[in-house]
């Protein structure tokens, strides 16, 4: 039997007991009360920025919707890029042609910049008072369908009637900028954002990303539409762009991190200082003189990167193409849909072609048909069956008669090509080299006339035409000059100064 001192402790712990589960609810319920008062916290903090990003936004539209209605200022044009004299086929090698037996150094150039274009000056207007106008919030009911290059998307419906233009005057370009504004733009970045990273896609997938929002928000849109468009979101997005006019045709202007090749463009004094606009010309339209407005939106913007960091995740749409070399047939897939969207690249500089990933089908094909045949060769002897191959495996053509213009290929465009010239040749055989051989390679530029490689060999004992890359020396390696063999220059161009393109080396 329990003294009493027994049950008067025994009760004391029931008391703390039920005294520490009462404080231990309490505690829990005050913390629930707490994170619930901080979510509530972290979503009015969340709408109120939302709501000062958007005002601001919808200020500087408007700001710019008054840019856009003055008279736009007439800037000429400056073209400069690497081009080839035609060379109607390719020279094929005779070996009673007078060859060097030792080495040779061919003469090189340093590269030449772009020329500076006298820049335009441009009149800074003041910042207009920002207009009180209520947000629209970002709320996305449901979703449709839409296409990025034959890959299948999600988007917002988001879309709606929005005034169509019937000219290209500054007021039709105002107006439906302004018309624009008001539409769910909140909705149409967060789209583009999602996408971008959910494809994978870098500043010019992004920009491609924009006709594809164009298509599903404002489907049955014009050609001037879409160029509005573009720049509208590119804006937007934080992107350097402005509308170019040309006579009734609207164009997008870029301003880029690095020069583009063989493209139009102008300079114009910013805030920011002096930037050159390129023009995206898709039609490849003969321009000597845009229209633009001098304003700028916004804070000015970033340049656009067209460097190929990375490849955008498309779905597969295989095609095989069958190469044959000494009676050998070589199969290589290659995915429409990337080479679709390669075609769309504007002209960057070689470099970028010659260092851009291979598509995973494409590469997966050459190394499991290629590996084979130079494996236990040593490097020239490798080197020399990729040289052969790529010179005779490819039916010869020049841009002009292929296209109607100059055009440079990525390693997957030229795969599928029915024909293809030195500068897509030099590409290809640079690629084979860097990622099958795992050596280094350069692209040689004879100015104004033709595009080879030339690659450094760990063998000293390598003789032939060269240039020199530092302390090393490449031996040319013409993927051109059909049946010549490393160290062997086109006889016509042995003495030709070159100028020198260094690519990437495999990690």
């Amino acid at each position: 039997m329990k003294t009493k001192k027994q049950v008067v402790a025994a009760a004391l712990c029931v008391v703390a007991l039920s005294g520490g589960s009462v404080f231990a609810q309490s505690m829990a319920e005050d913390m629930a009360r707490f994170r619930q008062q901080q979510l509530a916290d972290m979503r009015k903090f969340a709408k109120n920025r939302l709501t000062d990003m958007v005002s601001y936004r919808d200020s500087v539209n408007a700001q710019y919707v008054d840019f856009l209605k003055k008279r736009w200022e007439n800037f000429k044009l400056l073209k400069q890029g690497r081009s080839f004299t035609p060379m109607p086929e390719p020279p094929v090698y005779d070996p009673r042609d007078s060859v060097p037996a030792d080495d040779v150094s061919i003469p090189v150039v340093e590269l030449q910049p772009l020329p500076q274009s006298k820049p335009e000056p441009v009149i800074v207007e003041p910042d207009l008072p920002k207009p009180n106008i209520e947000p629209v919030p970002v709320e996305v009911k449901k979703r449709m369908s839409a296409d990025f290059f034959g890959t299948r998307v999600q988007v917002a419906v988001a879309g709606g009637r929005c005034s169509r233009m019937t000219g290209v005057s500054e007021a039709e370009v105002a107006a439906y900028w302004k018309a624009l504004s008001a539409m769910p733009v909140s909705t149409w970045i967060a789209d583009a954002q999602r996408l971008a990273q959910e494809l994978r896609l870098d500043d010019w997938g992004t920009f491609q990303l924009m006709g594809t929002l164009f298509n599903a928000y404002l489907p049955g849109g014009t050609e001037n539409e879409l160029v509005v468009f573009r720049t509208f979101m590119l804006n937007q997005l934080g992107y350097k762009a402005k509308i170019g006019r040309s006579q009734s045709e609207l164009f997008v202007l870029l301003a880029t991190t690095s020069p583009l090749q063989n493209t139009s463009y102008f300079t114009i004094t910013e805030r920011g200082g002096h930037t050159q606009y390129f023009v995206i010309n898709p039609h490849h339209r003969n321009l000597t003189q845009v229209q633009t407005c001098a304003g700028e939106y916004g804070d000015g913007g970033r340049a656009m990167n067209l460097a190929v960091v990375s490849l955008p995740e498309l779905a597969n749409d295989i095609e095989s193409t069958e190469l044959t070399f000494e009676n050998r047939t070589y199969t290589i897939d290659c995915n429409r849909n990337r080479v679709r969207y390669c075609e769309t690249y504007p002209y960057v500089d070689f470099s970028v072609y010659a260092n851009a990933p291979i598509d995973k089908p494409t590469f997966d094909c050459l190394r499991e048909e290629l590996l084979p045949q130079i494996t236990g060769k040593s490097q020239k002897e490798a080197a020399n069956f990729l040289l052969h191959w790529v010179q005779s495996s490819f039916r010869y053509k020049t841009d002009p008669d292929q296209y109607g213009y100059e055009k440079w290929n990525f390693v997957e465009e030229t795969i599928v090509s029915d024909y293809c010239d030195c500068d897509d040749r030099a590409v290809l055989y640079a690629q084979l080299v860097k990622n099958l051989l795992g050596m280094k390679v350069v692209l040689i530029y004879y100015p104004g006339v033709h595009l080879a490689t030339a690659v450094h060999f760990d063998n000293d004992q390598v003789k032939g035409t060269h240039v020199n890359v530092g302390n090393e020396k490449y031996f040319v390696c013409d993927p051109t000059y059909v049946g010549a063999d490393v160290g062997m220059a086109m006889p016509d161009l042995r003495n030709t100064k070159v100028e020198i393109i260094t690519l990437q080396d495999v990690r």
